[in-house]
């Protein structure tokens, strides 16, 4: 009980970040759009989505150092305005950087 407790606050962080992400996502599309900037690709896309919940399910877990977890926070705005000034590959390759956190395992007891 005392794990849930203590993955509460970066669990309310972490949906914070998402809720921000997506009011950006829903902000520069239009603005971009409009300025005859290249849009949000589609891989660009995936990965966020991706990134996103994967950064979610290891602030629950509560078992990285809330620091890295921010690093990784940080990593992905750059991509995304990586990804939205035209830079798929580069944009793509940090994305990637955050994935290498690795998925949550949870051992059965």
């Amino acid at each position: 009980m005392a794990a849930s407790r203590a993955a509460g606050p970066i669990t309310g962080i972490c949906r914070v970040f998402a809720a921000s992400v997506l009011g950006v996502h829903l902000v520069m599309v239009p603005g971009a759009m409009a300025q005859g900037q290249p849009g949000f690709a589609r891989e660009c896309a995936a990965k966020e989505i991706t990134t996103i919940t994967l950064i979610e399910d290891h602030g629950e877990a509560a078992i990285l150092p809330s620091e890295r977890l921010h690093d990784a926070a940080e990593t992905q705005l750059r991509a995304r305005s990586v990804c939205y000034a035209g830079r798929v590959d580069e944009a793509l390759a940090l994305y990637d950087s955050i994935l290498a956190l690795g998925p949550i395992t949870t051992a059965k007891r």
